[in-house]
């Protein structure tokens, strides 16, 4: 079940006034999301692609620090 049907559910046996405040409060947090200005959190994942190549923590063999982390958590 997604969030949107989640919240559509939630408000199924709500009265009515507190619908319209939740309403309310739904466009005033689309309004101050449109209204940001972008920063580097809202980066695409792909825009992150190749992040780590040049890191010397994840340099060498994939299947190598799989195993190095992993072993970090035992």
């Amino acid at each position: 079940m997604t969030t949107t049907e989640k919240l559509y559910e939630a408000v199924q046996d709500l009265p009515e006034p507190v619908i319209a405040e939740l309403l309310d409060f739904a466009e005033f947090l689309r309004s101050k999301v449109r209204n940001r200005p972008p920063t580097s959190s809202d980066e695409l994942l792909v825009d992150l692609k190749g992040g780590l190549e040049n890191s010397l923590t994840f340099a060498g063999e994939s299947l190598k620090i799989q195993k190095q982390l992993r072993n970090e958590w035992q």
